[in-house]
């Protein structure tokens, strides 16, 4: 299967630590020139998408991953990209996030753009979804959900280029972790995919029985219940709208990618 990924390129690290077990051809567009996009507005980001989108669709991609904010931001637009998007992060949002939900409380982890638009499209989400039996029994259980959101500091940005077990990372991310800790909320939810990169630290900081947050393992389960097995020979390819040099600075995705250098990854500057 050909799956198609718009990438900032901080968010595949992430994605790719389950990808790579799986014998898809992946075409990845990365978009350095246009990074970060917290900076654009919605519309600048979605136009850009389904530019990106087109390019990868003439590549012969059957469908694409685009990062958790953006996908539903594409589902409530009028964009046609919206028809291709596989909806991984819808996935996990409907039959984990929500369904074991213990009070119907969540916290959205997010940076600061994000936390201006994510609570409405969450709110247009839950439409969809129905409380289980053990929720509707659960006398404190709130629905529709309530949100807690609050923009994490500077450490979300350096995943990608500091060691995840930097103490300034874990020193900056508990102090953002706290403040969740103590508002009692029962469910974590990621709105980037290169969040997933501090989930042993993130997981290690809460109780599991009180708070929640679902790892890369139940994502890759999502990813399995949506994307059937192929016998395709796994295969890689990069275009990238920047000179790609940067590509070399971050030698776990490259080995990640290439399989532990077993696999040629191809790239090309568009």
């Amino acid at each position: 299967m050909k799956v198609g990924i718009i990438s900032s390129w901080i968010d595949t690290l992430a994605l790719f630590q389950f990808l790579t077990r799986y014998n898809n051809e992946y075409l990845i567009y990365c978009d350095q020139a246009n990074f970060p996009y917290g900076e654009k507005s919605i519309d600048f980001v979605l136009n850009n998408i389904e530019k990106a989108g087109e390019f990868l669709t003439k590549k012969w991609a059957e469908v694409i991953i685009v990062d958790p904010v953006y996908e539903l931001a594409l589902k409530f637009s009028d964009k046609k990209l919206w028809f291709k998007i596989l909806p991984l992060f819808q996935e996990y949002l409907h039959e984990y996030a929500f369904k074991y939900s213990l009070v119907g409380k969540i916290w959205i982890l997010s940076d600061f753009w994000s936390c201006w638009n994510v609570q409405n499209l969450f709110e247009r989400e839950e439409e969809d979804y129905k409380p289980t039996d053990e929720q509707k029994s659960i006398k404190k259980f709130s629905y529709p959900f309530h949100y807690r959101v609050k923009s994490a500091s500077s450490w979300v940005y350096n995943t990608n280029d500091l060691w995840v077990h930097n103490p300034y990372l874990i020193r900056s991310m508990k102090n953002d972790l706290r403040y969740f800790k103590d508002a009692y909320v029962d469910t974590i939810l990621p709105m980037h995919y290169h969040y997933f990169r501090m989930q042993r630290a993130i997981k290690s900081f809460f109780n599991f029985h009180k708070i929640r947050f679902h790892d890369l393992s139940v994502l890759e389960e999502c990813f399995q219940n949506l994307v059937e097995k192929s016998d395709w020979k796994y295969s890689v390819s990069v275009w990238i709208n920047q000179p790609s040099r940067f590509l070399t600075r971050n030698k776990q995705l490259m080995w990640l990618m290439q399989r532990g250098k077993k696999e040629e990854l191809k790239t090309k500057e568009i």
